[in-house]
């Protein structure tokens, strides 16, 4: 099954590009590209029959389509459709290119929930089906599925029910025939097939459970084998009342929180102990990790030690550098930036290798191949929601065992965390430092973009400063860069103003300059890019304007409102965006309803689904495709005591019964790891 799509008959190698993007490469791929949902198609009601708030299917010709243009940038289409026994009013939003297909005389079948508009029966973005000449329409539970590029849902549809049903046969079944028998779970083929193709919600609901069960237990094996404490391992236990730490608490402008103190005094207690630390910091946005960060790294460097701290992106890691240079130079500490270019590569390389005390701060570069540490006592990694299994294998393998502090703005369940992290223990910051001001957030329709400026204008007359967010239009930093050029040019023209820049694409040593110049109010407003997120703490600013904020996620989004906020003054967020999705109408709407992390991290697993927002999709040791961490708690808390007890009776997954799971557990090590030793 390791034979590519594009060998499917049909497919073709513009089909198979368009699969890729949905991570479907092999045909295995396509046996577990799961529905997103189904429709239920089970009844045809005619017409007549229809009742106001009650879902239905109906199949009718199109008797009138017409697209219609309320005000700028806003259009909809509206379809009038009959099937002799009444008519039907259906609305379609930004889906101009639905007019070419719903011409008068189409037959389609539309599956939606009933509404009653004037005494007028409607349906609002109902599921459409186009039906070709003389074509039956489909009936039963229809599955919905992910497409990407050209790929139509009947082609997807109709290549899943040739390729699934021959395919999941062929599947191996990880599982011991005495551990299905155990928990009553059906074989893994009868799963697959169900989860595409079940005949009732019942039969659908037990190959999920079935399939989210392996998903958990696979993802609990995995880590609990990655995360096993071979005999005689230590981290050095840390000095963390010493001198440098005293100095450093002492040079502090202010006395850490409640919150920041009882969290520090859980980290101090571990790296007080030989047994290496395996700590997650949990906390929202602005409740002070950055100073446990940097007191965990003084105590190592304090100690003797080097310490190191690792970020997902290189301007993640470039932002930090910058912070905890200006934070612990003045105290005689070495931070060195460390990326996997640079013509100096090879000094830095030497330095890390020595028994130099100091820190290294970069990206996954940090932990490569040819990187060495000579006395490594503390590593921390701002995971920015994606979890450091990666890193703690990579730094095992080569024989490191420091002190690990995680810390994440992404609220996890215990339960979760544990399954991801393996035997760690779960600190909470809770509350946010005295002075941290409310701030108010408001969702600006790009007509009224004027009114959000005005309010900049207003700011900087009253000797504040302000942030402008340039638009994600693309995943790169160049793009970024460019996007927020073009908006820098041209707020540049509006006299009085003195506007700084900055992008991911200049020098780091650029970057200090201008956030120095902002820091010293020598700059009124900051047009930026997302580099922007995290490190950044001037209190004299008070305003934010994130342009095209319906492309962020709500957890970047709340990550660049924690810019302002941070002074005696009221600050102000504006999201100016015209949202073209329902997630994206969801997402500004949760923003402007809630400052709490807590419960905009809950909305985002509802609005885009656990294994987006936790960073675990792309990863074999935790790829949730099924599995939602907070509705399945109570089966993730379940396969995890399973997990835990194979290991405990058969700790190397040896046994006869387990080569099964033992194939299984290493391809998803292999995926997450590649290249590493994992036995």
């Amino acid at each position: 099954m390791a034979d590519g799509v594009g060998r499917l008959p049909g497919v073709g190698p513009k089909r198979a590009q368009d699969f890729a993007k949905l991570g479907v490469e092999s045909i295995q791929d396509l046996v577990t590209l799961w529905p997103r949902r189904h429709v239920d198609r089970t009844v045809l009601t005619p017409i007549w029959q229809l009742r106001p708030g009650v879902h239905a299917t109906v199949r009718a010709r199109v008797e009138a389509a017409e697209m219609r243009f309320p005000g700028p940038r806003r259009s909809y289409l509206k379809v009038r459709v009959a099937d002799g026994t009444g008519t039907l009013e259906v609305t379609f939003f930004h889906a101009a290119w639905l007019k070419r297909q719903l011409v008068p005389g189409a037959d389609v079948v539309l599956s939606g929930r009933v509404e009653a508009f004037r005494n007028r029966l409607s349906m609002t973005h109902p599921e459409v089906e186009v039906l070709e000449t003389g074509q039956a329409p489909r009936l039963g539970l229809i599955p919905v599925y992910p497409l990407a590029g050209d790929l139509k849902q009947r082609f997807v549809q109709e290549l899943a029910e040739r390729v699934v049903p021959r395919w999941a046969a062929q599947m191996a079944d990880p599982l011991p025939e005495m551990l299905k028998k155990q928990e009553d779970l059906p074989e893994r083929a009868w799963a697959i097939l169900h989860q595409h193709f079940p005949v009732n919600a019942d039969e659908l609901e037990r190959s999920r459970r079935r399939l989210v069960f392996d998903e958990f237990l696979r993802m609990s094996l995995a880590v609990l084998w990655l995360h096993r404490t071979e005999p005689g391992v230590e981290a050095p236990a840390l000095d963390t009342a010493n001198r440098l730490v005293s100095r450093f608490l002492d040079g502090l402008p202010f006395q850490l929180t409640t919150g920041q103190a009882g969290a520090w005094e859980e980290i101090r207690r571990d790296l007080s102990d030989h047994r290496p630390m395996a700590r997650l910091l949990q906390g929202d946005v602005g409740s002070g990790k950055t100073m446990l960060a940097a007191l965990t790294m003084v105590s190592a460097v304090g100690s003797g030690y080097q310490a190191a701290l690792m970020a997902p992106t290189e301007l993640l890691a470039e932002q930090h550098f910058l912070l905890f240079e200006r934070l612990l130079s003045p105290f005689g500490v070495t931070v060195l930036f460390v990326t996997g270019r640079g013509r100096d590569r090879a000094a830095l390389k030497s330095r890390l290798a020595s028994d130099e005390p100091l820190v290294a701060i970069g990206t996954q570069a940090l932990v490569s191949e040819g990187v060495e540490f000579g006395r490594l006592g503390a590593v921390v990694v701002d995971e920015q929601h994606r979890f450091g299994v990666r890193q703690r294998a990579q730094l095992g393998a080569k024989g490191l065992f420091p002190h690990m502090l995680v810390m994440t703005a992404t609220p996890i369940p215990r339960t979760l965390a544990l399954t991801l992290y393996g035997d760690l223990q779960v600190s909470q910051i809770r509350g946010l430092p005295p002075g941290r001001q409310p701030i108010a957030t408001h969702h600006v329709p790009m007509k009224d973009r004027r009114d959000a400026y005005l309010k900049v204008m207003e700011s900087v007359r009253q000797g504040r400063q302000a942030y402008v967010i340039c638009p994600l239009v693309e995943e790169s930093e160049e793009s970024q860069g460019r996007a927020a050029t073009l908006l820098a040019e041209g707020m540049q023209k509006i006299p009085g103003w003195r506007v700084g820049l900055i992008h991911g694409r200049m020098s780091a040593k650029d970057k200090s300059i201008v956030m120095e110049a902002f820091r010293d109010g020598e700059i009124d407003v900051l047009v930026g890019t997302t580099i922007l997120e995290v490190g950044v703490d001037v209190p004299n600013a008070t305003v934010i304007v994130i342009e095209g904020a319906d492309r962020f996620g709500l957890a970047q989004l709340h990550q660049l409102r924690g810019r302002v906020g941070r002074g005696q003054h009221a600050s102000e967020c504006f999201l100016l965006a015209d949202p073209s999705t329902p997630e994206g109408e969801a997402r500004l709407k949760a923003m402007v309803e809630t400052q709490d992390g807590l419960k905009l991290a809950e909305h985002d697993l509802e609005i885009r689904g656990p294994g987006e927002v936790l960073g675990v999709r792309q990863h074999g040791v935790a790829g949730f495709q099924l599995a939602n961490p907070l509705k399945d708690l109570a089966l993730l808390e379940h396969a995890r005591e399973v997990a835990r007890a194979i290991l405990t009776e058969d700790p190397e997954l040896a046994h006869d019964v387990h080569q099964g799971l033992r194939t299984w557990v290493f391809e998803a090590l292999e995926a997450a790891l590649p290249g590493h030793v994992l036995h």
